[in-house]
Order: structure tokens, then sequence, then C-alpha cells
């Protein structure tokens, strides 16, 4: 696998997570405590107290964890895993054994540094660094998840193909990542790759015909939660960000490069750069040429 590896270094010189002993976490370190993906869930006194946006983002991992139909003892793939996030999760929630996926050195490193912490979570969870568009690691396994990652995968179906290959007979795969709509442009891809550095969004016109070209049929269960980025969400985000986690952000990075040149980070520049990003989805939900999406298919028995 290593020969094989293709790591960016993108997460790799992150010193604002590693402030908070989360290096590769960034400003998510902040918000969610670990890196979790986001808190989509319909709570609109969870999106108006930013001290409960990590238990949303918990709630979030769980409800994946419900709709792939973990069960105890199940063994569970996580493509992308991030800092392992999600894998301590449903680890502590389900009871599942996970293999945890990243292609990134910096993520590895923190994810099983974490995991190390408690040996229910290091026997439980196996880090694997490899790129799974290449390879993963051998199976079978019962459920396989993917969580808000597809941007960064240039070829979906070299990955979807992948982890079918992988899961049991019956195994369970759950994709739940934001999307780009029928209506989406080059513009709006343009611009959310100034934000977001990477252009593959998963698009919903696309993501079932890219699985049931590895070999999944169609989807049993599609659920769309864009209604909360055009809701909650877009009404108490930056309240939050401003009010809530900016002071602590910017006290740990103060100034920013003019009165300070040279320091490694600024929180009031970060800030703003986050909230800007955050609002260009907002934005492309609220026009509805994006959307989030969590979708169930099954590998035949």
């Amino acid at each position: 696998m290593g020969a094989e590896l293709y790591d960016d270094g993108h997460y790799t010189l992150d010193v604002v997570g590693a402030q908070l002993g989360l290096p590769g976490a960034g400003l998510h370190a902040y918000f969610t405590r670990d890196l979790l993906h986001p808190p989509m869930v319909p709570d609109a006194s969870m999106w108006a107290d930013g001290r409960q946006w990590w238990q949303g983002s918990i709630q979030h991992t769980i409800d994946v964890g419900r709709l792939a139909e973990l069960r105890d003892d199940d063994h569970v793939l996580d493509v992308g895993c991030g800092l392992g996030g999600p894998a301590r999760v449903l680890v502590h929630h389900y009871g599942v054994w996970v293999t945890s996926v990243t292609n990134s050195v910096a993520h590895a490193a923190t994810c099983q540094r974490l995991n190390n912490r408690s040996p229910h979570q290091r026997d439980r969870i196996r880090v694997v660094l490899a790129d799974g568009q290449r390879q993963l690691p051998a199976g079978p396994f019962d459920a396989a998840i993917s969580i808000n990652m597809l941007y960064q995968v240039p070829n979906h179906r070299a990955i979807f193909a992948r982890v079918f290959d992988r899961l049991a007979a019956g195994g369970r795969f759950v994709i739940d990542d934001w999307m780009l709509t029928p209506l989406a442009t080059q513009a709006d891809v343009d611009r959310l790759v100034a934000h977001f550095q990477y252009p593959y969004f998963a698009r919903t016109d696309r993501v079932e015909t890219d699985l049931m070209a590895t070999g999944f049929p169609t989807a049993e269960t599609i659920v769309d939660f864009g209604h909360i980025a055009r809701g909650p969400m877009a009404e108490h985000f930056e309240r939050q960000i401003q009010t809530y986690f900016a002071p602590r952000v910017i006290a740990d990075w103060p100034d920013d490069p003019v009165i300070a040149p040279g320091r490694p980070a600024y929180g009031r520049m970060m800030i703003d750069e986050f909230v800007q990003a955050v609002n260009v989805t907002l934005e492309l939900h609220r026009r509805c040429h994006m959307t989030y999406r969590r979708v169930l298919v099954r590998k035949p028995s």
C-alpha cells in the first residue's frame, strides 16, 4: 500500500488543531472537540447553542450507524476516517469493531494516539494508511461508512468498487455527504474550491449510478438534510461562531499579519475565512444547488 499512497500533506502542518491536542482537526477541534462532521441534526436548540455542537456531531454519527444497522460486534470499515472520531463514537455506542482508513499520515498518527488513550478503543479500532481508490484492507466487513469526504476523492467509482469487494454478502454501505444538485454550475464548483481546495463533490444525480456501476443495487434509503442547512443552521451558524467560538480561537491565536507578522495562525483571519466558506455552502443550499444526503445501499446476498 505504501508505494501507491499519495498524501498531499493537507493536514500535516496543522498547528491550530495541535493547540488542543488534535493535529489535523483544524478549527473543528474547537467546534466538535474532535474531527466530526457536521451536526446535521434537526435540532434548532442545538444550532442556537455552540456549546452543544459537539453533541450534535456525535448524534449525527450515531444516526449514520443506525442507518447502517450496526449491531454489537459488527466489523465496520470507515473510509476516510479523519482523526477516527466517528470510529470512537461507534465503538462506544454500538460495541462494534472498526477499521479506520485514511490517506493522511498526519491523521493516521493522531488517530492512533487518540485511540491509545482507551484500551477499549485501542483494541477495537485498527488504523490503516491507504488510498481507498486503489486498495482497502481485507474484509469481509459487515458494514462500511463514508462521512463527508468524497469531495477529496477524484474517482468515486473506484472507491465504491473497493468497498463493494470488501463487504460481506448483505453488507451495508452508508454514504453521508454534502452533494451538488443538477442545478449546480461550474461557477459554484469554482467558489467551493476556492475555500475547500478540492472539486470532487458527489452529485445527487450521479451517486446512485456510480454505486450501481460497481455492483450495488439501487439505494434502499436516501435521506435529505438540505432543510437543516436552509433552516436552523443558516439561522444560527454565523452568530454562534462569532459569539461563542471566535473569542476562544482569537485568544489562542491573537493579532493579525500586520500587527504580528510571522505567527503560524491568526484567530480573526481563520474565523472570517471559515464563516465565508460555510456561508458559500449555505447560499448554495438556499438556492438548491447543494444539499446534504445520507444514502444506504446493500451488497446482494
